[in-house]
């Protein structure tokens, strides 16, 4: 291949490439934009005030700001941040940009609206002209300084806000080195506010102009995805391989295969599929599985639409399991993460919040001592470390090490010494060294003999109040704390430690032990605790994971002791919960079999897979229950136009982490295969697999590093590059969460989304943590599907 970007694309999907940051933009809504002092050398103009003036008559390409005038009805980059109890809302109104403050909360910039695309160069002189006006009389303060600690000020300003609009000027000249992702911002909360709540503030017609700066020429069409979607990494010989194509002919059209020289060497006519209700487009599919010659660079074409350049190999998901795996490394707490193991220097960092080998109670949470809370992974994009998710997440990983070991042919794959962790060539497999990081911790949450609720488990650890992007885990220094035991975690040890005691016997039989002594005691203190039930609604510093049933966990719980030990009180509590009599294939609504609240479907998967005490007749009435699940997700596939595993909810809506329900329909597809060796079945985990990494209305890959329009920009406190450039991107297999109707974030709120088709409820940017979060539970089950294909290529 002589042509280099195609040499680029083809090692960008093959992961081979990081994934290259769209620039240094946003941080979280939920961070606290507080100021500390003034930048040397800053000139602050008094303020002008004119009613009726104009915007200035600079040229456009001077002005750092990418929304002016809000014409388009959008906002963005414009976001606002409300610290508790600051709270309240914006929308565009009348071309404006407006917001409703209904707490000011107690600090200035408890209440505030921002706008962090833009960089600030040392020796140059700005001038800042915009209108506004507030629905009653209030002050406003304006500053431009960094978006994160320590918040220092470049310029700043106060000015009174009148019920009429007025032109307001200021200008400064920058004294301090260049700031990359600095932040224009307006604080209109706390004492400085002199409105009552609620009231409304508005902008309109600002600028912040840089005479010797000069805007980029737009991406324009350039960045819009192509009308032909593909899995941009590849597809595997003697599987499926469906494309979708938007396209508003009612008849088939020709399509053609080329290979990298351009030569057509294959051809068809699309099939019509007509509106897709979950992309809003009229598709049309292509179906290209008789295809199988393995290659580089290939492209779809119809008419004059080109798709972008994918693989056809066997080996397209063999550096991509370890990337998956790799992200539960990376996310480690109290361990360095260092070179070799990192990948990348700029991702190696200290230990993380190694204060967490003495965590204490939260005040009124009734116990009065420490525990170790230490190791384990972050759950999320914050730092704290939540045993209901931390649960599913490490049964997944060993989930996968039991069924390579009884169904499946790669267990080499993950032997002492496969995956880049410093355990390795420490005799054990390295997949159960990283899922012991957890298991520690998990153990480390229970309750010790003597104390109040014995052998119950704390729900949660995190920090006392929410932190902000730009923040590597060792610099968190907000104290942390436990959070009261509830039955569902209690459960979660059980579960997980009875899986441990099981697969460790043979490997470390103290360990083993150990794991099984908490299950047992896990059990028997929820038994007496049938009922005590995370808080529902956020905490501050932390997410609820709230539940208020635990039928599911304690089925759970028992299928695991039960497949552990054989114990008779385990099978009896099994065959006389209702939960026993069918495989679930809703859950909260969704066609679904599980999630971190309902995982009754954990526990079937267990007794499908481990042989010995599960009986051959239950086996096998369990497996086929599952093949019937596979046939429902497929099913649903069969109705998509983009061909994907879930359907949107009665609503028309796709929730938060809807990328998660399609890895884990593909997990029980994935199993059905193994159960019955139908092709169907293993297609149905391809299409899956194809809509996650680009065969999507947006034609957006959501994982890290691969794809030719990767995730770029994860809601990450480290992977936070668009966020502070001092900090890195996030490295490759990361998943992103996905699209989701509510749009509970300011960011995707200020996308103009309002009222988006379902897969369209998207963008990818840091700051919009409800559609583009990362987490374990979703990775998990990412690594699973993704090496179980690569197992299937080598067969």
């Amino acid at each position: 291949m002589n042509d280099p970007l195609l040499k680029q694309s083809i090692l960008r999907r093959t992961g081979r490439v990081s994934a290259l940051g769209l620039g240094a933009l946003g941080l979280l809504a939920l961070s606290a934009g507080c100021a500390t002092s003034q930048g040397p050398g800053a000139e602050a103009a008094p303020s002008g005030a004119s009613p009726g003036a104009g915007a200035g008559a600079e040229p456009a390409q001077t002005n750092l700001l990418k929304a002016s005038d809000f014409d388009d009805n959008k906002s963005l980059p414009w976001t606002t941040s409300f610290t508790a109890p600051g709270a309240g809302s914006a929308e565009v109104k009348n071309g404006a940009y407006c917001v409703t403050v209904t707490n000011k909360g107690s600090n200035n910039w408890d209440a505030q609206f921002r706008h962090r695309e833009m960089v600030i160069q040392k020796g140059h002189s700005y001038t800042l002209q915009y209108k506004a006006w507030a629905s009653s009389p209030t002050k406003a303060r304006p500053k431009v300084g960094m978006a994160g600690p320590p918040y220092e000020e470049y310029w700043s300003d106060t000015v009174v806000l009148e019920t009429s609009p007025k032109t307001y000027t200021g200008k400064f000249s920058m004294a301090k080195a260049d700031d990359p992702t600095a932040e224009l911002a307006f604080h209109i909360g706390g004492e400085m506010a002199s409105a009552k709540e609620p009231f409304e503030v508005c902008i309109d017609d600002i600028r912040l102009d840089d005479p010797e700066f000069r805007s980029s020429a737009p991406a324009g069409d350039a960045a819009a995805a192509p009308k032909i979607a593909v899995n941009q990494v590849g597809y595997l010989p003697g599987a499926a391989k469906i494309a979708s194509v938007s396209n508003e002919a009612t008849a088939p059209l020709a399509w053609e295969l080329l290979d990298a020289s351009g030569k057509a060497v294959s051809r068809g006519q699309t099939r019509v599929f007509g509106k897709d209700g979950a992309s809003g487009d009229h598709v049309h599919l292509i179906d290209f599985t008789a295809f199988n010659a393995p290659g580089q660079g290939y492209v779809l074409k119809v008419g004059d639409e080109k798709s972008f350049p994918f693989d056809i190999g066997a080996g397209i998901y063999q550096k991509l399991k370890y990337d998956a795996l790799a992200y539960f490394y990376h996310n480690r707490s109290g361990i360095e993460i260092k070179m070799p193991y990192a990948g990348k220097p700029e991702l190696a960092r200290p230990a993380g919040h190694l204060q967490d080998k003495s965590t204490k109670c939260l005040q009124g949470s009734g116990c009065d001592y420490a525990l170790d809370a230490s190791r384990g992974w972050y759950d999320a994009g914050d730092h704290g470390k939540y045993v209901v998710n931390g649960g599913i997440s490490v049964w997944t990983l060993l989930n996968w090490y039991e069924r390579t070991k009884h169904l499946g042919a790669s267990s080499a794959d993950f032997a002492d010494g496969k995956l880049s962790i410093p355990e390795g060539k420490n005799g054990v497999p390295d997949l159960l060294d990283e899922a012991r990081w957890e298991l520690e911790f998990l153990m480390g949450m229970q309750v010790p003999e003597g104390k109040p609720l014995a052998g119950m488990v704390h729900h949660k650890m995190h920090d006392e109040s929410w932190t902000g992007l730009g923040l590597a885990p060792h610099e968190d220094k907000l104290a942390r704390f436990l959070h009261k035991p509830s039955t569902a975690a209690t459960l979660n040890v059980a579960a997980t430690g009875a899986q441990c005691a099981r697969i460790w016997k043979t490997v470390d039989a103290a360990f083993s032990a150990r794991c099984l002594k908490a299950a047992e005691r896990a059990w028997a203190a929820a038994k007496q605790n049938p009922a005590l039930y995370a808080p529902p609604g956020g905490d501050k510093g932390g997410g609820p994971y709230d539940d208020t049933d635990a039928k599911d966990e304690f089925y759970w719980a028992a299928a695991e002791l039960f497949v552990t030990t054989g114990k008779p009180e385990y099978k009896k509590f099994l065959q006389a919960s209702p939960l026993n009599a069918r495989f679930p294939t809703e859950v909260e609504g969704g066609a679904a079999s599980m999630n971190w609240r309902v995982t009754d479907a954990l526990g079937q998967i267990s007794m499908a897979i481990v042989p010995g005490h599960v009986d051959a007749a239950w086996q096998k009435e369990i497996r086929g229950r599952i093949a019937k699940a596979a046939d429902q997700y497929l099913a649903i596939a069969d109705k998509e136009g983009y061909r994907t595993l879930i359907a949107r909810t009665a609503e028309g809506k796709y929730d938060w982490g809807s990328n998660s329900g399609v890895l884990n329909n593909m997990l029980v597809v994935a199993l059905a295969h193994d159960f019955t060796k139908q092709p169907k079945y293993l297609d149905g985990v391809v299409l899956g697999m194809d809509y996650l990494l680009g065969r999507n209305p947006l034609g957006q890959s959501y994982v890290t590093g691969y794809g030719d329009k990767p995730l770029e920009n994860p809601h990450h406190r480290f992977w936070s590059h668009q966020a502070n450039s001092k900090y890195p991107k996030a490295p490759p297999g990361a998943v992103s969460g996905g699209p989701n109707s509510s749009l509970q974030d300011p960011h995707v709120q200020s996308a103009g989304l309002k009222g988006c088709v379902a897969q369209r409820c998207f963008v990818d940017h840091i700051e919009a943590w409800s559609v583009n979060e990362i987490t374990i539970n979703w990775n998990a089950p990412f690594a699973w599907v993704t090496a179980f294909l690569d197992e299937k290529a080598k067969k």
